[in-house]
């Protein structure tokens, strides 16, 4: 009983502490959330708003299959859910989005009824019935883009690359890939080279430099002090401190964003209202720490020796 009431003061307060910071800084929630999707474009990674204009001037175009491609942790699936909330709001054309997530098919079926299910039809009978469901409806709409978006695509089944193909081939239909770069061209190449060929635009995503780090961190504190993207701040965050999350993070936005969120919670355990760079260097020690495998004890191998 003693230990719940000390556990339950403690988590008290922490929680008064973390008020306290927020207020402070005039935080309404943690900045550092890795949301999906993403409420506003300013808080994409910066460089990476200039490509996504090009990629959502691809869609506008008809462009029919587009690629956005990076190793884990660039921002790959926050851009493809960005892009399936943002673009119906396009008027000019009129556009709706399907996000799939590609570990989920496996096959032809799946996809179509899928692809259906978030265009509010009802799949009824087979393959080819569902396949001419999906046919009306786009006559029915000429006017419309549908933009079909698959996350983790060289993760589909190889069967469902049939309904993709297929659709390829209808006017005013889009494909947006995901993927590692590698993998994914890999995968085309071997089970669906005209796929690879239309191809009209790739979108590769790299790292941030510390400038970019800086300006992605002042971005999401401004988002949580209520969307005030004309008065930039770094602090709490010291510039050194900054410089440590772009060196332990290598620049790769999903760990900036953890290291800076970890970051301010060790800075409110500790009662710190700075973070400096001595901050991240200690989460990283208690990160590491933590992830450091038990090595056994002596008398564990003393024990094994008797066994023999």
């Amino acid at each position: 009983m003693l230990s719940l009431i000390k556990e339950k003061f403690g988590f008290d307060k922490f929680e008064r502490k973390k008020l306290a910071f927020f207020k402070k800084y005039g935080w309404q929630f943690m900045p550092f959330a890795q949301k999906d999707p993403l409420p506003d474009p300013r808080l994409l990674v910066p460089h990476q708003v200039e490509e996504v204009q090009k990629l959502v001037d691809a869609v506008r175009e008809g462009d029919l299959v587009s690629f956005v491609v990076s190793d884990i942790g660039m921002g790959k699936t926050a851009i493809c859910k960005f892009l399936a909330e943002t673009l119906p709001a396009e008027e000019h054309p009129k556009t709706v989005t399907v996000f799939l997530h590609g570990p989920s098919i496996e096959t032809p079926e799946q996809m179509l009824r899928l692809i259906l299910a978030r265009l509010e039809l009802e799949p009824k009978g087979d393959l080819t019935s569902e396949f001419e469901q999906l046919f009306r409806w786009h006559e029915m709409y000429p006017d419309i883009l549908l933009v079909l978006i698959v996350d983790e695509f060289p993760d589909i089944g190889e069967m469902a690359l049939e309904v993709t193909r297929a659709l390829a081939d209808l006017r005013g239909i889009i494909w947006i890939f995901n993927g590692q770069k590698d993998r994914l061209l890999k995968f085309l190449e071997q089970h669906s080279p005209a796929l690879l060929q239309r191809r009209r635009l790739i979108l590769e995503l790299r790292p941030m430099d510390v400038d970019e780090v800086e300006e992605l961190l002042a971005l999401r504190m401004a988002w949580a002090r209520g969307g005030d993207f004309n008065n930039f701040t770094i602090e709490p965050f010291t510039r050194e401190a900054i410089a440590e999350v772009y060196k332990r993070s290598r620049g790769i936005p999903r760990e900036a964003l953890k290291i800076a969120g970890d970051a301010v919670y060790l800075a409110i355990k500790d009662g710190s209202s700075k973070i400096t760079y001595q901050t991240i260097r200690k989460f990283v020690r208690v990160r590491r720490k933590k992830m450091k495998k038990p090595t056994p004890s002596r008398k564990f191998f003393a024990f094994l020796r008797l066994r023999r």
